[in-house]
């Protein structure tokens, strides 16, 4: 149980990790420098900058949303389990 806990953490991750960045690209690439460094400093600002350009960023918002909540289920159980 715990490898594939382990297997979907990562995944989580890795996926949460590439939101993070489709985002922090996007926010440079639109001419926002200022959003992309907040983007790189503080991570919780891209999904501010997801929820701004929502039109536009749908799949890596929920990405890192996705990713976070996944992670926390994961804790959740992990928890539980002793």
């Amino acid at each position: 149980m715990e490898t594939i806990l382990g297997i979907l953490s990562l995944i989580a991750l890795a996926a949460g990790v590439i939101g993070w960045l489709w985002i922090t690209v996007m926010a440079f690439s639109e001419g926002e420098t200022l959003w992309g460094v907040g983007c790189l400093i503080i991570s919780p600002l891209c999904i501010l900058f997801g929820l701004m350009h929502f039109q536009e960023l749908k799949i890596p918002f929920f990405m890192v949303l996705g990713g976070f909540v996944v992670r926390v289920a994961i804790l959740a159980i992990a928890i539980g389990m002793g």
